[in-house]
């Protein structure tokens, strides 16, 4: 739970932070013997969309509907049991999330009355898959690339959310430009199996930024060189990222 709780924004009341704590018990029940491509726990993924809506600042209803926005696709948990725990605005946010898997009926949900909130939470989903989707085929990558340029880009500005909107377009760009430069990717694989010893939080939004990086250089000899730099020095940002962490 104490993962949760450092998570947890200041601004929710008593009541409204016993809740996302109790969303947060319901889903890593369901999700209990579930994992991703990754190997890790199922949870970490709801986890890391609801720590996104939270530096959002988003209230205590959406942060419940992202701990279980998986729960009613992927689980055996009936929607009635939700529904009385929970009551039925957050049940909606969840059930309206399924239909935006459609990259059509996203792109038209823009224009539909779609919640914002629910096309929030499906950014911030979109948003952490994407940091996360090299454990994915290649072929899902670029098209999960393709779909986050052509869809969920423009709904991010749409919305006035800038910095996700940068972040995306990034992270599925540099996707696209190194899928078919076979050397850049082995640097990569390298970069990201030494960023292992980050903090899990923030290990994703580096190894992205590296990506950029990595892609921007000239030649082969000025990414290796660059990879080498970023292994030597790679246990010193380790160290002094989780000194920053409260």
């Amino acid at each position: 739970m104490s993962i949760l709780e450092d998570a947890l924004p200041d601004y929710l009341t008593a009541d409204q932070a016993r809740l996302v704590e109790r969303a947060y018990t319901v889903a890593a029940y369901w999700h209990r013997d579930q994992t991703r491509r990754s190997g890790e726990p199922y949870i970490t993924h709801p986890l890391a969309v609801a720590a996104i809506l939270a530096g959002l600042g988003a209230d205590h209803e959406l942060l419940c509907a992202a701990l279980l926005h998986d729960v009613l696709e992927d689980t055996a948990c009936p929607e009635t049991e939700l529904a009385a725990e929970f009551g039925e605005t957050i049940v909606r946010l969840v059930t309206d999330l399924r239909p935006l898997d459609d990259p059509a009926l996203l792109a038209e949900g823009r224009a539909a009355g779609t919640d914002e909130r629910v096309l929030t939470l499906k950014l911030a989903d979109r948003l952490h898959n994407q940091r996360t989707m090299r454990f994915l085929p290649p072929e899902k990558q670029l098209r999960k690339a393709r779909e986050t340029l052509d869809v969920f880009v423009p709904i991010a500005g749409w919305l006035g959310m800038n910095e996700i909107a940068r972040e995306l377009e990034g992270l599925a760009q540099a996707r696209l430009d190194v899928s078919g430069d076979a050397g850049t990717q082995a640097f990569l694989r390298v970069i990201t199996a030494g960023a292992i010893i980050l903090p899990h939080a923030v290990r994703a939004r580096w190894i992205a930024e590296w990506l950029g990086e990595l892609h921007a250089l000239p030649d082969r000899r000025a990414r290796r060189r660059f990879t080498a730099e970023l292994l030597i020095g790679m246990p010193r940002l380790a160290v002094m990222l989780r000194r920053r962490r409260p």
